[in-house]
């Protein structure tokens, strides 16, 4: 970039501005801004921080997600209003206090990235069968199978061949990444 062609000519005999002009032209280079600016926030493949943050506003997903824990360690016992806890063993679950449990997990960079792609992909997706479980694989394809399946009669199912981590399943039920056609009944199936 020649500096000079940026230099109104009323100031070309101006030796003092000059300098200033040329000194800062060499200490602040803005190709290196541009450069560092594209890949930092322009593009998602290689944004961070605060760029990503931007790319989720756009698409329309969080980078934090409410991760909500279901079940307690304890008997089961019948709460106000004829509802009951989910009671779980030692291992799957945590101490009764008396409200549940919920916690905001903020994602990383590389997780947070996925999603942003995987809500793009929903975005524009056609919902169809080979679609949507291109947007599965590119979530969950790290941890095992993971399908949509058309039951018929405007219902459909996901099914996930492995047990999902709380963070998936805040994913799965919560980040509205997933899919769901209109008017189709959705249903999810884990193997435990």
């Amino acid at each position: 970039m020649d500096i000079s062609e940026t230099i109104l000519s009323q100031y070309q005999n101006a030796n003092g501005w000059k300098t200033i002009i040329y000194s800062f032209a060499e200490a602040v280079d803005p190709d290196v801004f541009f450069d560092a600016w594209y890949e930092k926030i322009w593009n998602p493949r290689t944004a961070v921080g605060i760029g990503l943050d931007i790319w989720g506003r756009i698409v329309g997903v969080g980078r934090v997600l409410q991760v909500a824990s279901d079940g307690f360690i304890g008997f089961e016992e019948a709460e106000e209003g004829g509802t009951s806890t989910v009671i779980r063993g030692f291992n799957r679950g945590v101490f009764y206090s008396g409200q549940p449990t919920t916690s905001n997990v903020a994602l990383t960079d590389e997780a947070y990235r996925s999603l942003i792609f995987a809500k793009a992909a929903a975005n524009i997706t056609d919902c169809s069968i080979t679609s949507i479980n291109s947007i599965l694989m590119s979530l969950f394809g790290y941890a095992g199978r993971c399908y949509v399946i058309d039951t018929g009669k405007m219902t459909m199912t996901y099914k996930f061949e492995f047990v999902p981590t709380p963070v998936e399943l805040s994913i799965i039920y919560r980040s509205g990444v997933l899919p769901q056609p209109t008017g189709v009944a959705v249903s999810y199936a884990f193997n435990e």
